[in-house]
């Protein structure tokens, strides 16, 4: 993939595209993109809980574990061959920034667990009551405060990975690649908000009786966790692509015919 450092401006829709994009590659590989996603996530899962460390493997180990994910998005799109080679491109040789990128990622993580805390003491301690309302709220809460770093975090993987860039450099290019898109992110959140949360919580209200909201909270369950998180996976591979993927030149037109001796 040749790369432009110069982030294009996306139109609004554009969003939505990557979305769909992510999507259509999903279908041409459904297990290769779940077996991904789902390795991505039991990954994080079994990290957190090892004893104190937990949380910061996690954050430190995020962007190389997404940058695998990436790889398989992008062989995909490329109609190449998958590999456990091809899967790790551009892991090994970056391995390092990608680390120091998952410490400005472990930085970031703790500063908006401590804005939290001072914004909304007891927060906590209503999450480890398992009060469902009171979660739910504090989701909320928290929601503007990780949204920054989780855009901070959107691009710099993937060119440090396919550009080989330095710290300072991925993260300044991601940074303008998502300055100069966030109406396209906004559409592309608000869909992703729609088919994970809006749609399901519709269909379970609509079905809602006796027998049948239970099956179908779990169809749903499993939608969003081998079709929906795939797709969402994969478009972040689509919104790269749009932003820094250099465009194929145009063919020159044929330079015209000299002329002859009957054309003077």
């Amino acid at each position: 993939m040749a790369l432009s450092l110069q982030a294009r401006a996306l139109p609004a829709l554009a969003g939505w595209s990557w979305i769909a994009g992510g999507f259509a590659l999903f279908r041409r590989n459904p297990p290769l993109m779940t077996a991904l996603t789902l390795s991505y996530l039991l990954v994080m899962v079994f990290l957190n809980v090892v004893p104190l460390l937990g949380p910061i493997l996690v954050a430190i180990c995020l962007p190389l574990m997404s940058v695998i994910v990436f790889n398989g998005s992008r062989l995909l799109d490329e109609r190449r061959e998958v590999s456990a080679e091809a899967l790790k491109q551009g892991l090994v040789p970056n391995a390092r920034t990608l680390v120091q990128l998952g410490f400005v990622h472990l930085g970031g993580s703790l500063l908006v667990v401590l804005i939290h805390t001072l914004l909304f003491p007891g927060a906590d301690a209503a999450i480890a009551e398992g009060d469902e309302t009171l979660f739910m709220r504090t989701l909320m809460q928290l929601l503007p405060l990780v949204l920054p770093l989780i855009l901070i975090m959107w691009f710099p993987p993937y060119l440090i990975a396919t550009a080989d860039l330095p710290l300072g450099k991925a993260l300044f290019f991601g940074a303008i690649g998502v300055l100069r898109n966030i109406v396209p992110f906004v559409v592309y959140f608000a869909g992703a908000a729609l088919l994970g949360v809006g749609l399901p919580m519709l269909l379970v209200q609509a079905l809602d009786s006796d027998g049948v909201s239970g099956i179908l909270r779990f169809v749903l369950r499993m939608a969003l966790l081998f079709v929906l998180v795939p797709t969402m996976a994969a478009s972040l591979y689509v919104s790269f692509r749009q932003v820094f993927a250099q465009a194929a030149p145009e063919a020159a037109p044929p330079a015209p015919d000299a002329p002859g001796p009957a054309d003077e």
